[in-house]
């Protein structure tokens, strides 16, 4: 296992006028965790704002993005460098064209509301066309014009209920297949309310007749060619915008992303300390890049200083995890748990190696993580390689796996479960479990027929021939005892990794309660071997009872150990009795890696079913084959699914409650460097380090 990396309390001193070059060095090279100055510095310095450049680079930020927002989005391939805030807000202020995207996007507006009314209204009129007048008298200032729809079969009721109040409403209607359209004159002599409850109660459709002038024919051809004037207009003003885009959106691209970064500088300039002629910051650095850091700021500004503080047990360091690549991926698994401090042991790489193992062994068939290997491996090259959609997924599984993770997290679990699969597929051989069926015999005679020798001879699973190196059914005791030694085997690599870390810390009490559990765990465990196998443990000479002095060393563990929680623990009077109940704790710790086989047990039996019923089905005949295959698709499948999540979370579960319990602290904070994430911006400075390897990098030779 590995340690965090170490870092280092650093406090930097420079001259005022270098404290914009240094925040800038220390933002381009991404090592510097910032943190509020100590007490004792702030009694000498203050906090100092430049008004006048952070409303500069605000005011910019702001104006560019809102040209961002309105022009048309074009792909930026490109990277610029800005040598200082100067030539950047030059560069900003070049872009000047701020009032012509303005007066077109204003028009761009106003074209778009009257498209849109003008398609309703051209709708509307096309639907109500068969009015053979000018809409003009429907206009009146005495009374209210509707045009309606009403589902035919309620037509004549609704007729008659207008017929009774000829004097207040007009109606012009045409019937149509399944909906009859009216045209509605309604007199205020007929009050809103019981006009409405007549409207109600026969859902009747209504909307205010559009102010147009001319019969519908007219509209029609009018309405058509006015749309046609604005869209031609619109599509003037989109050319337009595009031609502006395509000359100055990769600039403001890169202006955005800089002025974004100059804004988070400025902020933490206004959080340093000053004085006249000073500054001083404070932060965390890996102390591996302590030299790296004292040497570009040497470089390239004069008289800035770092030293190294000193720190106490309550300045607790952030983490920084360090871990070979390959087994970067699991350190997800661990920050899901908890980040660990920063000078506790790394679990990681435990985790990476273990964790796959548990997956296989729960599954242990060659056929389910098969598929699932397959399925890791789709949903990798869906997301990482470009093809981010993974629409092939029916939609009610695709968004069931949306909600509970994000694209990146599938990505990481697909990763994650690969090498589990690996496993799962050689353990599958050894113990010849394919889709549940027994397919090694086959692979043994071909074998054979070569010379091989030396291979299982045929067993009985469940009355069908195996050739399993390692029958699950038949041999469950002697897994079930392995499932135990790796249990105990956890359980005490824990407990030695926390005395360690409880002497490290000073907590000798805390480490003899350890190496109690330690005691009682192993005490038991012998105890329990000996009953398996029929010694004896009765520790004294007893003429009736066979006598086995080694069970002296069981019961001295446990009642030892015993002593030994109890003693040490820092409970006080009748609580101190509660560290007993950690024998329970630690029982129940070893006894729970037995899941890794049960989980086994119960795949492989429900696989064995479905197998029987498939294999039964065959030989009654065609309706119940077709039904026996189904139920094979069907339950393999729901094993699969069972597959993907059981042993995942109970893999995970092990490590996380019966080993991470005897020794990790966690709760760390996470190392949080000073920098940007950069797309379309160049570094100002580079440490003599990049600069070394970009000047080492093989040039090409212009002929």
């Amino acid at each position: 296992m590995f340690k965090p990396v170490q870092m280092a309390k650093i406090a930097i001193m420079g001259l005022r006028k270098n404290q914009q070059t240094s925040v800038s060095i220390l933002h381009d090279m991404e090592i510097l965790q910032l943190e509020p100055l100590s007490k004792d510095v702030l009694e000498i310095v203050k906090n100092e704002r430049d008004n006048e450049l952070t409303r500069q680079v605000s005011d910019e930020l702001l104006r560019v993005k809102a040209l961002m927002t309105t022009l048309p989005h074009i792909p930026v391939a490109v990277t610029k460098r800005f040598d200082s805030i100067d030539d950047l807000l030059q560069t900003a202020n070049s872009i000047d064209v701020d009032e012509q995207v303005a007066s077109l996007e204003k028009e761009k507006e106003a074209l778009l509301t009257e498209i849109k009314d003008t398609e309703n209204n051209l709708k509307l009129v096309e639907e109500f066309s068969f009015f053979p007048e000018d809409l003009k008298i429907l206009q009146l200032s005495s009374a209210t014009s509707y045009f309606g729809r009403i589902p035919s079969d309620k037509f004549e009721e609704f007729k008659k209920a207008i017929n009774a109040h000829p004097n207040d409403i007009m109606l012009y209607a045409k019937a149509e297949k399944e909906l009859t359209h009216l045209i509605l004159v309604v007199f205020p002599a007929i009050s809103s309310d019981e006009f409405a409850n007549i409207i109600q109660a026969h859902n009747v459709k209504i909307e205010a007749v559009p102010n147009l002038n001319g019969k519908p024919n007219e509209i029609i051809t009018n309405q058509k060619s006015n749309l046609q004037t604005k869209n031609q207009r619109l599509k003037q003003i989109n050319d337009e915008l595009n031609k502006i885009s395509e000359k100055h959106y990769a600039n403001l691209v890169e202006v955005e992303e800089q002025l974004q970064i100059e804004n988070k500088k400025l902020e933490v300039i206004s959080n340093l300390g000053v004085t006249k002629d000073a500054f001083a910051m404070e932060g965390w650095i890996p102390k591996s890049k302590l030299g790296q850091v004292k040497s570009t700021l040497e470089k390239f500004t004069d008289g800035t200083t770092i030293y190294e503080l000193e720190t106490n047990e309550e300045e607790k360091a952030p983490t920084l995890m360090s871990n070979p690549g390959r087994f970067r991926l699991f350190e997800a698994f661990i920050r899901f748990y908890s980040l660990p401090q920063s000078k506790e042991f790394d679990p990681t790489m435990v985790f990476a190696l273990i964790f796959p193992i548990f997956y296989g062994l729960m599954i242990g068939d060659t056929g389910y993580c098969l598929v699932i290997l397959l399925v890791c491996l789709w949903v990798i090259r869906r997301v990482e390689k470009g093809k981010r959609n993974l629409n092939i997924m029916p939609r009610q599984l695709r968004s069931f796996a949306m909600l509970i993770l994000k694209k990146r997290q599938m990505v990481k679990l697909s990763k994650a479960m690969i090498p589990g699969c690996i496993v799962g597929i050689v353990l599958g051989c050894i113990f010849d479990l394919h889709f549940g069926f027994h397919l090694n015999g086959y692979v043994f005679d071909a074998l054979a027929t070569v010379g091989v020798t030396g291979l299982p001879e045929p067993g009985e699973i469940l009355n069908r021939p195996s050739q399993a190196f390692l029958d699950p059914i038949h041999n469950a005791g002697t897994l079930l005892l392995y499932a135990g030694y790796i249990g105990i085997g956890f359980v005490s690599f824990g407990l030695i990794l926390g005395v360690i870390d409880c002497i490290r810390e000073g907590e000798k009490k805390e480490a003899l309660v350890k190496i109690g559990w330690l005691a009682v765990g192993w005490g038991i465990v012998l105890l329990g071997l000996a009953l398996i196998s029929g010694d004896a443990i009765n520790p004294t000479w007893d003429r009736l009872i066979e006598v086995n002095p080694i069970a002296f060393l069981y019961y001295g563990l446990i009642f030892g150990g015993i002593a030994l929680m109890v003693s040490c623990d820092k409970s006080k009077g009748a609580m101190k009795v509660m560290a007993l109940m950690e024998v329970a704790t630690i029982i129940s710790h070893i006894l729970s890696y037995t899941r890794l086989i049960g989980i086994l047990l119960a795949s492989v039996i429900l696989a064995h079913t479905i197998d029987y019923i498939f294999l039964k089905s065959l030989n009654i005949g065609l309706p119940l084959a077709a039904l026996g295959i189904m139920i094979l698709f069907i339950g393999h499948l729901f094993n699969i699914i069972i597959g993907v999540f059981e042993p995942g979370i109970q893999g995970a579960r092990l490590v996380y409650v019966e080993y991470f319990s005897k020794f990790y602290r966690g709760n760390g904070r996470k190392f949080s460097p000073f920098g940007s994430l950069r797309r379309f911006t160049e570094e100002q400075y580079h440490s003599e380090q990049q600069e070394k390897k970009e000047s080492d990098k093989p040039k090409l030779k212009v002929k």
